[in-house]
């Protein structure tokens, strides 16, 4: 079968044009050569205007795959996206293998924006920088047939891509641009879609510094799903809420928040919020009451959840959350037990808040290494955590992790001169 620039060519041909003629004023002569020599991919309006200046529809120049092979092929590809796992690399290149056949020359209609949202997913999960190209394509097939919650999720992909990579200015200027080509462009998003939009728009000021937009945001957001009996993400948005009001020393307003959260955990009946619950409840008692022992007790309702088949829990959060209540109660050798088994933030947490308040616990980690006399350890636990939270916002606990580094630093420094 003739590949996509064959089929240009020999349409050209036939109709006696040359290469100056169908490119006219939209396309250079190098150009639409390289694209005949398939050494160049068209994009789609470019496509779309080659096939208007040859007279034929822009499918005919694709190599169609037969609707039923293309269903088959996407149901195929769907049942192992659902049940792939971060890190699965294998079954991410499987889907990348299937797809990158037809990837360039699929036809415009919801399977093909479908299979080019799950090829552009796999090529990032299995390190190909390429995935953008795919992802703008099915953004832009799902605005062509009006399925514009699905033209919202290539954002909301591409929007958690970025923030994997700590892409935190970009990742803003991704969901702003959504809702910008939303207005302009009369993209008629659902109430659902809308609440979305204005729950990542919120998170992400307050990922960049721009802390009194956010909070004012997630509260309207708060506000507008209550009004609107939309609940989607309403749990993270108590959580923001009861954050932003504890970092503002707001301690009434931080228990509202988290009454809120305790109030939905009874309606959602999901372990998943009671372990977010203790979690913050064991931060709040640690970091801004100071009632060590309270925490303890949240944080122990929390290990209860660990082994639940339910829900998967990542363990770093409860050992550093202990260590952290143990240190400052002064039980230090049980606190190192703990830490020690505080082995690093999970890969799933990708907001500056939440990546700064695990590293300031490795801070703490540091401290207590410190107390038993292991000041090289000590420094290296510090450093890693000060690293790795140098180009965040500034917040609480950024001061303590740098503070806790340069007093490490500083003994041993004193040390050597000694």
């Amino acid at each position: 079968m003739d590949s996509l620039g064959a089929r240009i060519r020999k349409l050209r041909k036939e109709q006696k044009l040359t290469l100056e003629a169908l490119a006219a004023d939209r396309l250079t002569k190098g150009m639409l050569s390289q694209i005949e020599n398939d050494k160049a991919k068209p994009s789609i309006e470019s496509l779309q205007y080659i096939a208007e200046r040859l007279g034929v529809e822009a499918s005919e120049l694709l190599e169609q795959i037969n609707p039923t092979s293309l269903r088959h092929l996407l149901e195929d590809v769907e049942s192992l996206f659902t049940k792939l796992k971060n890190g699965d690399q294998d079954n991410h290149q499987q889907i990348v293998d299937m797809i990158e056949p037809y990837a360039t020359e699929l036809p415009f209609c919801y399977e093909s924006g479908r299979l080019l949202y799950i090829y552009a997913a796999a090529l990032y999960k299995t390190g190909i920088r390429t995935w953008e190209s795919p992802l703008t394509q099915a953004r832009a097939i799902f605005k062509d047939i009006n399925l514009p919650s699905h033209w919202f999720e290539t954002y909301v992909l591409q929007l958690g891509i970025l923030l994997e990579n700590r892409q935190f200015d970009e990742a803003y200027t991704c969901i702003l641009q959504a809702k910008l080509e939303s207005e302009e462009e009369s993209v008629q998003l659902d109430i659902r879609d809308t609440s979305k939009m204005s729950y990542y728009i919120s998170i992400m000021q307050l990922a960049i510094g721009e802390y009194e937009a956010g909070k004012k945001l997630i509260h309207e957001a708060i506000t507008n799903a209550h009004q609107n009996q939309l609940y989607y993400y309403i749990d993270d948005m108590y959580r923001i809420a009861a954050y932003c009001a504890m970092i503002d020393g707001d301690f009434k307003q931080a228990e509202h928040m988290l009454k809120k959260l305790e109030q939905y955990r009874i309606f959602a009946e999901h372990e998943i919020v009671d372990a977010l619950i203790f979690v913050l409840r064991a931060h709040y008692f640690s970091n801004y009451l100071l009632d060590y022992q309270k925490s303890l007790e949240e944080i122990e309702r929390f290990k209860a959840l660990i082994h639940s088949d339910s829900i998967q829990i990542n363990e770093n959060f409860y050992f550093a959350e202990k260590g952290k209540s143990l240190y400052f109660l002064g039980r230090y050798d049980e606190a190192k037990k703990a830490f020690e088994q505080f082995t690093n933030v999970p890969a799933f947490i990708l907001h500056p808040y939440d990546i700064l308040s695990m590293n300031e616990c490795f801070s703490y980690k540091a401290l207590c290494y410190a107390q038993f006399g292991e000041l090289t350890t000590a420094f290296e636990i510090a450093k890693k955590a000060y690293v790795d939270t140098l180009d965040l916002i500034e917040l609480p606990y950024k001061k303590t992790i740098a503070s806790v580094y340069f007093d490490i630093k500083a003994q041993i420094d004193e040390k050597k001169d000694l």
